[in-house]
């Protein structure tokens, strides 16, 4: 299904609430926000960040839960707090698949049930459950589905299965609404000004595209079309998943670019966290090499300031914007212009044009996919993309 979109300069172009009778922004649960982005697969942590018997807490779309990993390997989700005494779960410790309430040792398995309450009458436990959510893991991440209703098919959306390597990148925590970061992925022309310090995008700076965009039955189809005909194709598939062609870091063009699949996840209407996974297409040979770049990259980040640090001082007017250098720089001059918009910036106020057309498509399905939802009405039923469509370079 497509849409024909034109840029409006009028005071209301912007998709904010005024305009749609809807709030874009919030994900909080009960809201049609809310609602809308927990009927999908959402990236909730790196895998390799939780080992075998490890409890954590996390936040997620304004809800703290408890992800734990059991002894199979298996991670598992539950609700942040015991149901005796709302004492922290993540606190506790996990036997086999199950995991142990630290305060009075009530024990619960994957599935929410509680199956031991050491000081209390036998057939009590049978009674009480935890929230328990499913969780799958792709391409180096964890997935939970916080919905109502059975899960959607998984892994919500393909890869490439070319030779060649994948990584999972730094997660990071931005302090700002997911949307601002999900329309920044959307916006190809800002790669010309954003990244021009450092030059990690020069290719794509030559000249600006004409953007279109095309909605789809998995998300959106975005195009960046030069003057030599040749289009940049990325996907967008809902609700917050973008999956695109990028230059290579700093000293890696060997093998050369890569593909990620970038999510962002809310943790609350202020925050969310990118959380990435990056295909290198290579040979065995060039995988050897890129491993060796990537072992060099990695220490030049452990050994540099934070990105987030770095970024909120430039939001905060600490250094010069144009004259920041990092071996994260492309993350930190993201960071600094998406969180410098504000933790959830006022639309009303845009004046959007030509170049914003896949934003205010977006906002267009995002907003009537809400007012279905806030109304009771039907909605659109999304699918996993096929596998033939993929991202290209358009050069």
């Amino acid at each position: 299904m497509s849409t024909t979109v034109s840029p409006d300069h009028g005071p209301d172009s912007d998709g904010s609430a005024s305009r749609f009778g809807v709030d874009l922004a919030t994900t909080k649960p009960g809201t049609p926000g809310g609602v809308f982005m927990r009927q999908f697969w959402i990236a909730v942590h790196r895998s390799k960040d939780i080992a075998p018997g490890e409890a954590k807490p996390i936040r997620i779309m304004s809800e703290d839960f408890t992800l734990y990993r059991g002894a199979t390997g298996t991670a598992h989700l539950i609700d942040a707090r015991c149901p005796h005494r709302f004492a922290l779960m993540h606190l506790g410790w996990v036997e086999g698949d199950d995991i142990r309430c630290v305060y009075h040792g009530w024990k619960f398995d994957c599935s929410g049930q509680c199956v031991e309450q050491p000081a209390e009458e036998e057939g009590f436990a049978r009674k009480v459950r935890i929230g328990a959510y499913p969780t799958r893991e792709h391409i180096g991440l964890i997935y939970a589905y916080f919905g109502e209703d059975e899960p959607p098919a998984f892994p919500p959306f393909p890869v490439r299965e070319t030779e060649g390597i994948m990584d999972i990148w730094n997660a990071e925590q931005l302090p700002c609404n997911y949307l601002q970061s999900y329309e920044n992925s959307m916006d190809e022309v800002h790669v010309a000004f954003t990244h021009a310090p450092g030059g990690s995008h020069a290719p794509l700076a030559v000249d600006l595209p004409i953007v279109s965009a095309e909605e789809t039955d998995w998300g959106m189809l975005r195009l960046g079309t030069r003057r030599n005909g040749l289009a940049r194709v990325s996907l967008h598939y809902a609700p917050n998943v973008t999956r695109v062609i990028v230059p290579p870091r700093a000293g890696m063009d060997i093998p050369g670019w890569r593909e990620i699949y970038f999510h962002f996840t809310p943790v609350d209407d202020e925050n969310h966290l990118w959380l990435i996974a990056g295909h290198t297409e290579c040979t065995a040979e060039e995988a050897e090499i890129y491993r060796a770049k990537q072992a060099e990259y990695d220490k030049l980040v452990a050994e540099a300031r934070p990105a987030g640090e770095v970024a909120r001082d430039l939001i905060n007017g600490i250094g010069r914007y144009a004259e920041t250098r990092h071996p994260d720089l492309a993350v930190i001059q993201d960071i600094a212009t998406q969180a410098g918009q504000g933790r959830i910036v006022r639309r009303e106020g845009e004046r959007l044009g030509r170049s914003d057309i896949a934003i205010i498509q977006w906002r267009k399905i995002l907003a009537r996919e809400l007012r279905a939802i806030a109304e009771n009405q039907p909605r659109k039923r999304w699918s996993v993309a096929p596998a033939d469509i993929k991202p290209t370079l358009g050069f």
